[in-house]
């Protein structure tokens, strides 16, 4: 690992653990095992640091966690992007949570929420529109709104099941595929179209 990547995971280590104000040149440096001169020849300021680590964290979730442009398991497909972000959110939920409460004293941390929201947003919206052109959901669905349910709900989870046990009777691995399974029937989500392809044989053939 490079002095530049040992410096980006030491900002983000430091910066989840104590925020913006605590998470020192000294102590990144500390914990990169280099000193503040390199850290500011490599980043210029802590500013540039953090904000460059926050944000290749979130580019990394929109690199790994992607929806087909052609859809054809919508089960398959969406739960293995909900179940991608939401152990994104869990494993960096202090990150996010610094990064938001920093957010009025330094806007520029708040793009970090910005960033996963818009990535859910227009993700979630372009695929739920190909899904409709591609009749396999309810095709009076309110595209936004159902973006806003699914995410909503993967980012509630993430950063409050710590907060609020009580409020979900089910295990962490559980959830994505409960939540991905309830969507799914509240879209009126169809099959692959495999499957659909093998019902309409079927149907051909028994008529």
């Amino acid at each position: 690992m490079d002095v530049r990547e040992q410096l980006l995971e030491a900002a983000v280590k430091v910066f989840a653990q104590a925020g913006f104000r605590g998470a020192t040149t000294r102590r990144i440096a500390q914990e990169a095992g280099v000193n503040e001169v390199t850290l500011f020849r490599q980043f210029g300021s802590k500013e540039g640091l953090i904000l460059e680590a926050v944000l290749r964290a979130v580019t990394r979730l929109q690199d790994e966690a992607v929806l087909p442009d052609i859809p054809r398991d919508p089960a398959a497909e969406l739960l293995d992007w909900t179940r991608r972000h939401y152990e994104f959110m869990r494993g960096n939920a202090r990150l996010i949570k610094a990064a938001m409460a920093d957010a009025v004293a330094h806007p520029d941390m708040g793009c970090l929420g910005d960033r996963i929201s818009s990535s859910i947003e227009q993700t979630l919206r372009g695929y739920l529109g190909r899904l409709r052109a591609a009749g396999l959901c309810d095709p009076d669905i309110d595209i936004a709104v159902a973006g806003n349910v699914l995410g909503g709900v993967v980012f509630a989870d993430a950063m409050g099941r710590d907060v609020h046990p009580q409020c979900y009777a089910y295990s962490p691995a559980e959830a994505p595929e409960r939540y991905v399974a309830f969507f799914l029937r509240a879209i009126g989500a169809r099959g692959s179209l495999a499957a659909r392809a093998a019902e309409s044989e079927a149907v051909v053939h028994h008529a």
